[in-house]
């Protein structure tokens, strides 16, 4: 089975726009923040590949095939980046890194709008769109405060980064519970007239993607403030 529906050409662009952009994203917090450059390719051509892999995911169903048990590849996708980072942290931020870039990658969450477009649509459970595609657009507009509360600081203070980090995880969480318990498995705890695509293509990028990466930025963006303590 093909994961692929029939999606408002405006989510398409902006899935495919999001996923192009995040290996540039990564070369660029490196090559603006001052650090090793070689690090910031190597990390941007490990996103890319791992971008091809949820590709193919998303493409060929995998979740949907999987029945109940699919749901933990969502969660294994949100995990397994961000443990590696943390791991591998002695290597990763060798060098300071700039809050200004981890911060700003969160103003890319207002893409989380393309569920409230599908649910228009009927392709995705409004049960899951409205908290979802609300709080991606609250997150990216807290980012967009932060940002310009700060414009004339030195640096970000880390009351703030820690808001945009705090506030953005639980959002995560939130959307995963509404997408399992409105998914098409026995954990559906909300019935609906029609299946919901959310894995699907394109919407299934972000929750398979798009999300483990902003929630690197956020692990990110913690552990540089961790650095930065007394």
């Amino acid at each position: 089975m093909t994961g692929i529906y029939e999606a408002h050409p405006i989510s398409v662009f902006i899935v495919a726009l999001a996923m192009l952009m995040t290996p540039f994203w990564i070369v660029a917090t490196y090559a603006f923040s001052g650090a090793d450059l070689r690090k910031g390719a190597i990390l941007g051509g490990l996103w890319a590949l791992f971008g091809a892999l949820m590709l193919c995911v998303c493409l060929w169903d995998v979740p949907g095939g999987l029945g109940l048990a699919g749901n933990l590849i969502v969660l294994v996708a949100w995990l397994v980046p961000s443990g590696l980072l943390v791991a591998f942290r002695r290597w990763a931020l060798a060098e300071p890194l700039s809050q200004r870039w981890l911060v700003a990658l969160q103003l890319w969450r207002v893409i989380g709008g393309v569920f409230l477009i599908e649910m228009a649509r009927g392709n995705v459970a409004a049960v899951f769109a409205w908290p979802a595609g609300i709080g991606d657009i609250l997150a990216g507009l807290l980012a967009l405060v932060v940002l310009l509360a700060s414009r004339k600081m030195p640096s970000i203070p880390a009351g703030m980064v820690v808001a945009v980090a705090v506030f953005g995880i639980a959002d995560f969480v939130s959307a995963l519970f509404f997408g399992v318990t409105s998914s098409n498995s026995p954990a559906n705890l909300f019935p609906q007239d029609t299946p919901s695509r959310l894995i699907d293509f394109p919407s299934g990028m972000i929750p398979l993607f798009l999300v483990p990466f902003a929630i690197f930025f956020h692990t990110l963006s913690l552990l540089e403030l961790r650095r930065n303590r007394p």
